[in-house]
């Protein structure tokens, strides 16, 4: 039977560098040790190691939480490579060279979650028979094993929500440090009682943000538009009092750039025709539209509770 010492001998020949390997199964307390996890509760009980197998299951727990933070950031990095993909690869060699880095992100995300589920599975060895979950409120009760296949995905923050989407939300693994919900809003009115996550706030502040973008984007684009037309008409104008005072060819190059500046101002005055909205006047200095009409399309033309909200938003 191995001996305390030998144990000890084993722990200093073992090498943490070793964390750095792709093995799913790598467990960075290996068999062997002769830990609480390797007995099962009966042997537990019989070598008096409940609370050695206390100090495991915590110890067990911190490097859980650490291997959500690992895994939450090689999936953050698997998206930023579709979105890069998305974005920027152009032919069949980048398209293949960005599928490549995706691939590799993808295989070190399962393999970081297949760790973790190793890990979780030897808390649950340690957790007592008669363990119950839902009256433990230690953080380590709000762990479970992530599904390869589903979990290891991020939310589209920056998506609007469409109609019945009301429960779309994010994989468990980016809200497990959630406290519960607060229904209070930043202006002190009291919003009804939505059950929303911390990722469908995110959500919501994410996609008001690109909103507001996109109306200054708007905004912008039309003054543009205005400013160029009236940029061309004056030429126009300044060219033509300028023919009228010259003669013979001066006259005729003169008038025939300020009809030149003519025909640019009506090409701007029509393409920002076709680019506006049959509703919207050329003149509006601000084209910020009003989420209320989706907002009562969302509920059924119900918004009466959200008006306060709305007005203390100034949607």
């Amino acid at each position: 039977m191995a001996t305390c010492a030998d144990e000890y001998d084993d722990l200093q020949d073992f090498s943490f560098d070793e964390a750095d390997t792709e093995d799913p199964q790598y467990d960075p307390c290996p068999d062997g040790l002769g830990l609480p996890s390797d007995y099962d509760h009966e042997d537990r009980a019989d070598y008096g190691l409940h609370t050695l197998a206390e100090y495991e299951c915590t110890i067990r727990t911190g490097l859980a939480f650490d291997q959500l933070d690992a895994i939450r950031l090689a999936v953050k990095h698997r998206a930023a490579h579709i979105e890069h993909k998305r974005k920027h690869a152009r032919g069949g060699r980048a398209n293949t060279v960005a599928q490549e880095e995706i691939q590799r992100a993808d295989a070190r995300a399962r393999v970081l979650a297949t760790r973790y589920n190793h890990n979780f599975e030897r808390i649950k060895a340690l957790r007592a028979s008669d363990y119950d979950g839902l009256a433990d409120n230690s953080p380590g009760s709000r762990l479970q094993p992530i599904r390869l296949d589903s979990d290891l995905a991020i939310a589209n923050m920056a998506a609007p929500r469409t109609l019945n989407d009301s429960q779309r939300s994010g994989s468990w693994i980016w809200n497990v440090y959630d406290k519960a919900p607060s229904t209070s809003t930043r202006s002190g009115v009291q919003a009804p009682d939505l059950t929303s996550t911390s990722v469908d706030i995110v959500q919501w502040f994410r996609a008001k943000a690109d909103k507001d973008r996109a109306d200054e984007a708007v905004n912008r684009l039309c003054a543009e538009f205005r400013r160029t037309s009236m940029g061309y008409k004056a030429y126009a104008t300044l060219w033509s009092a300028a023919g009228d005072s010259r003669k013979g060819g001066e006259r005729a190059y003169a008038k025939k750039t300020a009809a030149m500046w003519t025909r640019m101002a009506a090409a701007c005055d029509k393409a920002y025709d076709s680019a506006r909205r049959a509703d919207a006047p050329p003149d509006r200095l601000d084209h910020t539209r009003s989420i209320r009409p989706y907002l009562a399309q969302l509920c059924d033309d119900n918004i009466v509770e959200f008006e306060d909200i709305l007005q203390a938003w100034r949607m």
